[in-house]
């Protein structure tokens, strides 16, 4: 009993270790993770899915509602606390990790390659990090471990027809959760299809497509409702979505070559930094032959993993689940790096090193006629030992980062709306850089983000129909507030004076003159 339970004890302390030593307790900057706390509290609030604005509560649908929802639960509960939020991601990574140890030692008899795995994916700084963050990728993962779960208890259980086995719906469910998360999930809706599919169960497939359609329905038809439209769309034929001046993608030529820069970056580079967080990867320039040739050796190893350790029962639904993943990557923008890949990492790290192993074994058989899997077996711990050496590198410095206060831009921003939101009257519509960021620490205000236009007069009308009191002028950082906001003030400082600044570095808040550039513009009943 104890040999059962002691690789699970095991993940947990080294677990627990590693995600103390990089917990960060701080806000996350990237905005999201503003965004989905903001969501929540209006749900707990009875306001159903939406944002606030200065006419009411407009239906959301910039991200799937799934995540939000599940922490409005806990905000119903009177817990509305940031650092509760991290910790419960926490929890849900390392719980994510030891089902996907006990699924993956269930089908490959090795124990101790997925031992190794998911002690390895227990180091990844990349996972750590993001499992400090208030963000969806934790529980999308943890839904998406629980639906292959299902599908190998499908397989594994007394044949009887699939609508008297529990863990067909399970399966539907928690594949079904997962896209309601992310929308990525979409592939492993795909990958539960495809389990039924090659074990041609025609009926079930049919049920499984008709079950999966049914769930989705309720979330489609409420956006049909609203007149919403996917963004998803929009944003897989833009150029760059950060640049909307360059225009949207024109021609199949122009895809294709979107799609191999997203698959350079994202598969290429991004799955060997979530392998190998110790590597320094250039995602400024393309990747020249040997990074091509390393990221797809390292691909290669991937997808003869996912095939050996899937057997004959999740082979194809792992291999659908992978393919599909790298099919979004390469159809969704760049500039990421690895972002987008971190909620499949785990899958990564256990199929990577079951590749790794099998080709080792064998070499071993039909070049050396030695039999070596029972001798790696039990050494490949000292394979672990020898790898996290130089993860430690990467792993103190996410632990120093943790620990740094906001850097002095973001100090200074934060501060300003912390100010704000004491000073002016609630309803007041600012337009910044980041207004997730700012409504975390001012609430009661309606932050808009200005034009991404390069047309000054363009940004100053957008401002004046948003019904904008004051602007915030920023060194974030980004370069949209140099290129589309700072040029509009130039051109027009009288419409924006400045009400106060915050030095090292500036930071300034101006009043919007509205009516001054209603008049200006000709713009009645903007004013």
């Amino acid at each position: 009993m104890m040999k059962k339970y002691l690789p699970y004890l095991v993940l947990a302390l080294v677990f627990v270790a590693s995600y103390q030593f990089c917990f960060d307790s701080k806000l996350d900057l990237n905005g999201d993770n503003a965004s989905y706390i903001q969501l929540a509290r209006t749900l707990s609030e009875g306001h159903g899915y939406s944002n606030a604005s200065p006419s009411g509560f407009t239906p959301a649908s910039h991200f799937p509602p799934g995540y939000p929802v599940f922490l409005s639960f806990f905000m119903m509960l009177g817990i509305d606390n940031l650092i509760f939020f991290k910790i419960l991601n926490g929890i849900l990574l390392c719980l994510s990790l030891m089902m996907l140890f006990g699924l993956s030692r269930r089908l490959s008899g090795q124990p101790a390659v997925a031992l190794t795995a998911m002690l390895l994916a227990c180091l990844s700084p990349h996972l750590l990090h993001f499992a400090s963050m208030a963000m969806s990728e934790m529980l999308y993962l943890i839904c998406t471990v629980a639906a292959f779960v299902a599908l190998y208890l499908y397989s594994a259980g007394k044949p009887v027809a699939f609508y008297r086995s529990p863990w067909f719906y399970v399966a539907i469910v928690t594949a079904v959760a997962a896209y309601y998360v992310r929308t990525v999930g979409a592939s492993i809706l795909f990958a539960v299809v495809l389990f039924f599919l090659f074990r041609k169960e025609w009926r079930a497939s049919v049920a499984s497509v008709g079950g999966i359609v049914l769930l989705l329905l309720p979330w489609s038809l409420r956006n049909a409702a609203y007149g919403i439209e996917s963004r998803y769309f929009g944003t897989i034929m833009t150029v760059n979505p950060w640049r909307p001046e360059m225009g949207t993608v024109s021609s199949v030529g122009e895809m294709m070559s979107k799609m191999v820069t997203n698959f350079d970056e994202t598969v290429l580079k991004g799955f060997r930094e979530i392998l190998f967080p110790f590597l320094t990867i250039d995602y400024a320039h393309p990747s020249g032959f040997a990074g091509w040739v390393a990221g797809l050796l390292v691909l290669a190893v991937i997808v003869y993993g996912c095939w050996v350790l899937g057997g004959k029962n999740l082979r194809f639904p792992f291999l659908g689940f992978l393919l599909a993943n790298i099919g979004l990557f390469a159809l969704w923008h760049g500039g990421n790096g690895s972002r987008y890949v971190v909620p499949v990492a785990p899958f990564l790290y256990i199929f990577f090193y079951y590749g790794v192993y099998n080709l080792v074994v064998l070499v071993g058989r039909y070049f050396f006629k030695m039999s070596l899997d029972k001798v790696l077996l039990g050494r490949w711990v000292y394979v672990l030992l020898l790898l996290a050496i130089p993860v430690m590198k990467p792993l103190s410095a996410q632990s120093d980062a943790a620990r740094r206060p906001f850097p002095p831009a973001y100090r200074n921003y934060f501060e300003l709306a912390k100010a704000m939101e004491r000073q002016l009257p609630a309803g007041t519509v600012v337009a910044c850089r980041k207004p997730e960021l700012y409504s975390y620490f001012a609430p009661s205000h309606f932050p808009e983000r200005y034009l991404f236009s390069q047309n000054p007069d363009d940004v100053v009308k957008d401002l004046c129909r948003k019904k904008v009191d004051y602007v915030i002028l920023e060194q974030l950082g980004f370069s949209s507030t140099p290129l589309y906001l700072y040029p509009a003030i130039q051109k027009n400082p009288e419409l924006f004076p400045v009400v106060s600044r915050l030095p090292a570095p500036d930071t300034y808040l101006l009043k919007f003159d509205r009516r001054a550039a209603a008049a200006k513009f000709s713009l009645a009943g903007e004013e």
